[in-house]
């Protein structure tokens, strides 16, 4: 769904990533001075404490293990070989985190609201999964560990794919069911490809069994993990990580084809980490003018939730 990533009006800012990483390592202890703003944090920390859905730690096989065949799901190879995964507990956010949440965030480091233009505003509902960047994914994370001072980071593949099933468990969707049953547990209405697609509130559909909301429905989630297409051939068992380096990061949840496809909890996809630009052509040169999105600003489709890395969980 995002390989390409490419659009008529749309490219990918070719931004340094070091920098980048470096920008994210320095943002946490960024702060506001506004009071205003502090309560709000104050707010979101609480109920970011109180979304979280703990995990037990346990042993899967990851990946796509086929029908009963024994034929792949997966036309690509990267949901492939079947492995095993040992992790050790930790906790997910039961929510993607929204628009709602991510302004608190950036009006508390002192970055611009993303998605503020008049022709997105109609879909910047405060409960809409926020579109960003992985980098601004990964800044959230680190911004929320700092402040509450607990181990908050975007979750590894292993984490994503092991609490979308449930601690392991052998279901195709991250549903109530495990199964997709359009306009009960998934949107009704779902058209890959489309430019823009239509992104559910957070909750609208009942979550999996481990408490766990939208992970199998319309819109992908960027993990820690640089993407490789053929990393399980080479994965560890014990709390994987993904490859060292890379150039894309990987994308879980609905990440390309049609619904029944797309949706599975093994499906994976790389996608840019960087944020977006925009280029237009110059009204008297004809030349492309780059202009800039918000830091942060991704696609409205990319969207991420944190987990707590700790065993036992502290209120």
């Amino acid at each position: 769904m995002h390989s390409s990533r490419l659009s008529a009006l749309v490219v990918l800012a070719g931004l340094h990533l070091s920098a980048s990483c470096s920008d994210t390592a320095s943002l946490a202890s960024t702060s506001s001075s506004d009071p205003n703003v502090e309560v709000r944090v104050q707010a979101l920390l609480k109920k970011v404490k109180q979304s979280m859905r703990p995990l037990k730690g346990g042993s899967f096989e990851m990946g796509d293990w086929g029908n009963e065949d024994g034929v792949p799901y997966d036309f690509d190879a990267y949901s492939r070989p079947l492995h095993k995964v040992t992790l050790d507990g930790f906790s997910m956010m039961a929510y993607k985190v929204t628009f709602e949440d991510f302004d608190v965030f950036t009006d508390a480091v002192g970055k611009a609201r993303i998605d503020m233009r008049e022709r997105d505003l109609k879909d910047r509902a405060p409960k809409r999964p926020a579109g960003v960047s992985w980098y601004g994914a990964k800044a959230y994370c680190a911004w929320l560990a700092e402040r509450s001072g607990l181990p908050f980071d975007l979750p590894t593949e292993a984490q994503w794919e092991y609490a979308a099933r449930s601690g392991g468990r052998k279901v195709l969707f991250a549903t109530d069911s495990g199964k997709i049953e359009r306009g009960k547990n998934f949107p009704k209405k779902w058209i890959y490809g489309e430019k823009k697609p239509p992104v559910s509130d957070v909750g609208t559909y009942p979550p999996n069994p481990a408490g766990l909301f939208g992970m199998s429905e319309d819109t992908s989630e960027w993990v820690n993990d640089w993407f490789s297409e053929d990393y399980y051939k080479t994965s560890s068992v014990k709390n994987p990580s993904g490859p060292i380096t890379g150039t894309k990061k990987v994308m879980r949840g609905s990440v390309g084809g049609t619904a029944e496809i797309a949706a599975m909890v093994f499906m994976r996809i790389g996608s840019d980490p960087q944020p977006m630009i925009s280029t237009f052509p110059n009204g008297v040169t004809f030349e492309e003018v780059m202009i800039p999105f918000p830091e942060y600003s991704g696609f409205n489709v990319e969207n991420f939730r944190c987990a707590r890395n700790e065993t036992t969980m502290k209120r």
